[in-house]
């Protein structure tokens, strides 16, 4: 198997325990890693399988946080994000636009499914209460995203140098 390969394969397993960790510890309503992880590893993993890392992570979280009656609302636009993410070029313009549209559509299908499972009652003034009330975790969420995206964004590239350059001194070792 080549190094490459075992690299993003270790890559996968990090985003997996990052993912689960962080849903784990004590953090601010929704500031979690979970959109950046779905949409980095779109771009950069390119495996038709890629969307099993962040359903991974919302799975075995959830055996530990518990199941909840939205989780169809929010897994669908993880996995929307993560899909489109897969099927986009690995730049920059795209990591900063996903991270900024990708919270977008998590707070609008994801909200929608609280208003959908009568957390506001079944009214278009339910619904904008609903998307009214949310706000506040929207913001977390957009914050987060932009802060874990960049992160990611950074930890992949020096680790992808640091490889590079170590493949390239073997080669002037021969």
């Amino acid at each position: 198997m080549g190094r490459l390969k075992i690299m993003n394969y270790i890559l996968c397993l990090l985003l997996v325990l990052l993912g689960v960790a962080s849903r784990l510890i004590d953090h601010a309503p929704n500031f979690t890693p979970i959109l950046s992880i779905a949409i980095m590893s779109g771009l950069y993993i390119k495996n038709r399988m890629i969307v099993l890392i962040p359903i991974s992570i919302m799975l075995i979280s959830d055996l530990f946080i518990g199941s909840y009656a939205i989780a169809f609302w929010v897994y669908t636009p993880i996995l929307i994000i993560c899909i489109l993410a897969y099927f986009s070029k690995n730049k920059i313009s795209n990591i900063l636009f996903y991270s900024f549209m990708g919270p977008i559509l998590f707070f609008i299908v994801s909200n929608f499914g609280v208003w959908a499972y009568g957390g506001y009652g079944f009214s278009i003034q339910g619904l904008i209460t609903c998307y009214i009330a949310a706000i506040p975790f929207f913001k977390n969420t957009l914050i987060s995203t932009f802060l874990f995206s960049g992160l990611i964004y950074m930890f992949y590239n020096a680790v992808k140098t640091i490889f590079e350059k170590n493949q390239s001194s073997k080669v002037l070792d021969y």
